[in-house]
């Protein structure tokens, strides 16, 4: 856990050292639909930028 999130509640905290690789999974499915060569790929990474965008 990261020193910044020391403060929190138990509960909360738990939550938070599942935070690196919910993030890891995030990025490999962007990675995963984003084909270089391929126009149409790059519309469907264009929904994870609500996401990534915090």
């Amino acid at each position: 856990m990261h020193l910044y999130n020391a403060w929190l509640p138990p509960p909360v905290a738990e939550k938070c050292k599942d935070e690196a690789r919910t993030f890891g999974l995030v990025v490999r499915s962007v990675r995963d639909s984003w084909l270089p060569d391929s126009p149409d790929s790059v519309y469907s990474t264009l929904k994870w930028i609500s996401i990534i965008d915090l």
